[in-house]
């Protein structure tokens, strides 16, 4: 290939992805959560349109033939499969994990989109504060559930994620353990980056525990940009001004929306860390690149990692 990899830009598409590295996915297996809508159904449809199987999971089998009929519109050869997936359910987690052990196929690459912003308190079905519930929780069980498969079919990926609300809502002294579950108090936005700063400690602690077991599977998180989905359906005017209130950085936020990007740019982040032979392991990324500045203070510490890791687990095996 005769391109360089600063031709891939900020602005470059998930289908510019693709295309750049000239992507062959033929008998590769993506899963990728909320694939139904947004960046994830976009993800899908390039994925797939280079020959992946790719595996559609929503809340209900109804979505997922939704998304299937919207991508095979456009991909009539499309090889999908709609399965259910409720992440704020540990009982669904479970049944989807084995469903798709079932199907005895190999995992390729594992996309943990999926993910709720600024709602309103509220817990899972589990009783877990639902932005913790289902944007970490649920996706950090998924993984357990589907590890050794991840092993079986390496080389493989974990791509995790997150947000720049990992440093812009929460402060420098990171995940509060006192109050994952808002019992100190709820702060939608707050509670709201915590989550995604426990997406990327997750992403680091999986890498350093897959390599201690010489697996090779690479994991990396990233923030996809400010994209228009319904991620921000809880955003009205009273949600906006909290959301404000709530920055730690006016320029990075001000930044963020003045470069709005539409479903196609706002993929190329998903699919560039699902692809890119260039991806560094347990890294960070944004626009299509390594970026160190939207991090939490917090976003390396070892310890605080591994502990969220043992703490997650603890919360998760109380119900299992």
């Amino acid at each position: 290939m005769n391109n360089s990899i600063e031709q891939i830009k900020a602005n470059s598409t998930a289908e510019d992805i693709v295309k750049f590295y000239n992507t062959n996915l033929n008998g590769k297996v993506v899963i990728i959560t909320g694939s139904n809508t947004g960046i994830g159904l976009e993800t899908a449809r390039v994925l797939a349109s280079v020959g992946a199987k790719v595996i559609i999971p929503c809340r209900t089998l109804e979505k997922a033939e939704g998304a299937i009929r919207t991508i095979k519109t456009l991909i009539p050869d499309a090889d999908l499969i709609g399965m259910q997936l409720d992440l704020s359910d540990i009982s669904s987690i479970k049944t989807f994990a084995n469903e798709f052990l079932d199907l005895n196929i190999p995992l390729n690459i594992l996309i943990n989109n999926a993910g709720i912003m600024a709602c309103p308190k509220s817990l899972t079905k589990d009783g877990f504060e639902t932005q913790f519930g289902v944007n970490h929780l649920g996706h950090f069980l998924l993984v357990e559930l589907l590890t050794a498969k991840l092993k079986a079919s390496a080389p493989s990926r974990v791509v995790i994620v997150s947000s720049s609300g990992n440093s812009q809502f929460l402060s420098k002294d990171g995940i509060d353990f006192d109050n994952l579950n808002g019992e100190k108090g709820y702060s939608p936005f707050g509670l709201y980056g915590q989550s995604k700063l426990a997406n990327i400690l997750h992403a680091k602690e999986l890498q350093d525990r897959f390599d201690s077991q010489n697996s090779d599977i690479t994991v990396v998180s990233l923030h996809p940009g400010s994209v228009q989905t319904e991620l921000k359906r809880h955003l009205d005017i009273s949600a906006i001004f909290n959301m404000l209130s709530t920055m730690r950085n006016y320029k990075t936020a001000l930044r963020e929306f003045s470069n709005h990007k539409n479903v196609q740019v706002g993929a190329s982040t998903n699919v560039f860390c699902a692809v890119s032979p260039d991806i560094i392991k347990s890294a960070f990324y944004s626009n299509n690149a390594i970026n160190t500045d939207l991090l939490n203070e917090q976003a390396d510490n070892k310890q605080m990692a591994k502990k969220l890791y043992e703490v997650s687990q603890q919360l998760l095996n109380r119900h299992i």
